[in-house]
């Protein structure tokens, strides 16, 4: 009888079950939107990601002469030792192509894109500038396009800006095609912490073609048209190209960078991290895979700063 309840307990224990259901409940809720946030977020993002795809040349200074390729009797690229071709200032083929492909992003009203500088100007990363004006060589790029989801057909797209201080380029596209698409930058930097979700092409045609499936990979082949730009161009036709997506936590926040784990790998540079509000937050930029695969994005902070610059110019 003394363990016995009584009415003003059970009425007590009632009372407590019901908090913590309410609690439970909401705790539920939380999830379920931050979920369905990340489902909403890349759903809205993704036909504004652009595949950036593009070549440069390589100027000899003190001829003024493109280097070329040079071509047998037989009208065949010759190679060296080492399986590439030869080229030389005087050669008597096509100029030679430095082929590079990345990812970029329009901003709200479709005119400009961004992404890394590094990418719109693949010849600044490394040692490559230093190395090809050592050798008397100046680079110039050939041909830049952009392939956006569901859309068919490269879009041509020029340099408009870079920044001297942060990995951030901004480029000009036609807008003629391209209304509805763009994405916002948040006006608040991102906190450690928060979710990112991080949109991009990592491995460039590689992942393409490989989401493509082997049909088209059949078909490709078959027509021997298996170039670098004839398979973006049929992948865009069939409706083939999308960005892939991860999601992450941000690690650690700074005036320069914001680190976060949301995976990518080469290619992947100048996609947005985007917050749970689909607010641009950062442009991924760099890989640490010695830091367990952390990434490290450009805030969105150098972007606004470059942008106003751009704009009143």
């Amino acid at each position: 009888r003394e363990e016995a309840l009584s009415d003003k307990d059970f009425a007590f224990l009632q009372e407590q079950l019901e908090t913590r259901l309410t609690h439970a409940t909401e705790r539920l809720g939380a999830l379920e939107r931050r979920s369905e946030a990340a489902s909403r977020v890349i759903a809205a993002a993704t036909s504004s990601i652009a595949f950036v795809q593009g070549a440069f040349a390589l100027r000899h200074i003190e001829s003024g002469e493109l280097l070329r390729e040079v071509l047998g009797p037989d009208g065949k690229t010759i190679e060296t030792p080492f399986g590439q071709p030869r080229i030389q200032p005087h050669g008597n083929g096509p100029p030679a192509e430095f082929q590079f492909t990345g990812t970029g992003f329009l901003l709200e009203g479709g005119q400009h894109l961004v992404t890394n500088r590094h990418v719109a100007m693949p010849w600044t990363s490394g040692d490559r500038a230093r190395a090809f004006e050592a050798s008397g060589l100046k680079p110039e790029m050939l041909k830049l396009v952009v392939y956006l989801p569901d859309m068919q057909g490269p879009i041509s797209a020029a340099l408009l800006e870079v920044s001297e201080t942060a990995d951030v380029a901004v480029l000009t596209v036609a807008p003629l095609r391209i209304e509805g698409r763009g994405l916002t930058l948040s006006p608040t930097p991102s906190r450690a912490g928060e979710e990112v979700y991080l949109l991009g092409y990592p491995t460039g045609l590689k992942a393409l073609l490989a989401q493509a499936g082997p049909d088209f990979l059949k078909a490709m082949t078959a027509r021997s048209d298996t170039d670098f730009w004839s398979v973006a161009a049929h992948l865009s036709d069939q409706n083939l190209i999308k960005p892939l997506a991860s999601g992450g936590i941000v690690a650690q926040v700074s005036s320069s960078a914001v680190i976060y784990d949301a995976e990518t790998t080469i290619g992947g540079s100048g996609g947005p991290a985007l917050n749970r509000f689909g607010r641009v937050v950062a442009i991924n930029a760099a890989i640490l895979p010695e830091f367990g695969g952390s990434n490290i994005g450009v805030p969105v902070s150098q972007l606004a700063d470059l942008l106003r610059e751009t704009l009143a110019e």
